[in-house]
């Protein structure tokens, strides 16, 4: 940038040599046209000086960023961070935040990342980040073979050395699944790790850790996301039928406490109406006995004989007129 901007201060200086030599042959004539034009270039050039000048800050910004990235990338533990900062925003992007987990501390001590919980034990899966790039890095910048051959050995030992300790750290019976996942941050990184012809990716299979990158990953959480939405709507689906059970028993016991109201009310009703047969035959009686009391007690002639005219009543007492002539 500077090289331009020296090269247009020569243009002016060049510029300003042969303005002065034309307007000494001319006599001045042209002299106008030439301090326009100069005028002008002067102008552009203190716009280029201007736009210089900012490019020199955006290069200086861009410079700053860059190693900041770079440290961090140097620096295992920013590294890290790093690496569970994209981890968490892939994870609470894809799946609701009830079956998310960050940082959870099992019963050995351990902490994971992240562990996808959907409801029992053998369904709680660990998650955990692993940024493996040191090795890596000299394995991919080695230009002999056999510097090739050495940190591709060491970097391959680094995945394996984590993908046994997600195994040893993060799988435990009765508390979690009985498989683990690794999240490898680079996709250059999982390209080298599937790659392999040592077979890493079946290798962490026994061990029951599962590797994953970005992609990959994304695409698993979209598969478990539809499992979820469809086991959400297997559960409700479950609970109506089991309502509309426990709703058919209701109306069966509330048949039946209807028929046993039913039976009681009739029975009710009956001994309403057996009530009303004995008033009316006490009503009857009383009729009888009050016409009893103005006839001459000496004259049995008259004595009438009492009948039973009304229904009979099965409990009743002897009539009145047996129990007189008693």
């Amino acid at each position: 940038m500077m090289e331009i901007i020296v090269y247009i201060t020569c243009g002016l200086v060049v510029g300003s040599i042969l303005f002065s030599f034309l307007n000494k042959k001319n006599g001045g004539e042209d002299s106008s046209v030439l301090s326009t034009q100069l005028s002008e270039l002067s102008r552009r050039f203190t716009v280029l000086e201007e736009a210089a000048k900012n490019m020199g800050s955006m290069q200086s910004s861009i410079d700053t960023t860059f190693k900041s990235f770079q440290n961090m990338l140097d620096d295992k533990q920013e590294r890290g961070a790093f690496s569970e900062v994209e981890l968490e925003k892939l994870l609470r992007d894809r799946l609701p935040s009830n079956y998310l987990k960050f940082q959870e501390t099992l019963s050995n001590g351990k902490r994971v990342d992240c562990l996808i919980d959907f409801g029992d034990a053998n369904s709680r899966i660990g998650i955990d980040s692993k940024f493996v790039l040191d090795n890596f890095k000299l394995f991919k910048s080695s230009e002999n073979e056999e510097e090739i051959k050495k940190y591709k050995k060491l970097f391959e030992e680094d995945v394996m050395k984590n993908v046994k300790k997600i195994s040893g750290d993060y799988i435990i019976s009765g508390e979690t699944a009985p498989h683990a996942i690794m999240f490898v941050r680079s996709e250059s990184v999982y390209r080298s790790i599937q790659d392999s012809e040592n077979d890493l990716m079946g290798k962490a299979r026994e061990k029951n850790v599962l590797i994953v990158s970005p992609s990959y990953l994304w695409g698993l959480l979209n598969t478990l996301r539809v499992f979820l939405k469809d086991t959400e709507m297997n559960k409700k689906a479950q609970m109506i039928i089991k309502e509309i059970g426990l709703i058919g028993k209701d109306v069966g016991r509330l048949a039946e406490r209807t028929a046993d109201i039913e039976k009681r009310f009739n029975l009710v009703a009956e001994q309403f109406r057996n009530v009303k047969v004995s008033a009316d035959k006490i009503k009857s009686r009383s009729e009888k006995i009050q016409k009893l009391d103005g006839d001459d007690p000496n004259d049995d002639e008259k004595i009438p004989t009492f009948k039973d005219d009304d229904d009979p009543d099965p409990d009743d007492d002897p009539p009145a007129a047996a129990r007189i002539a008693g």
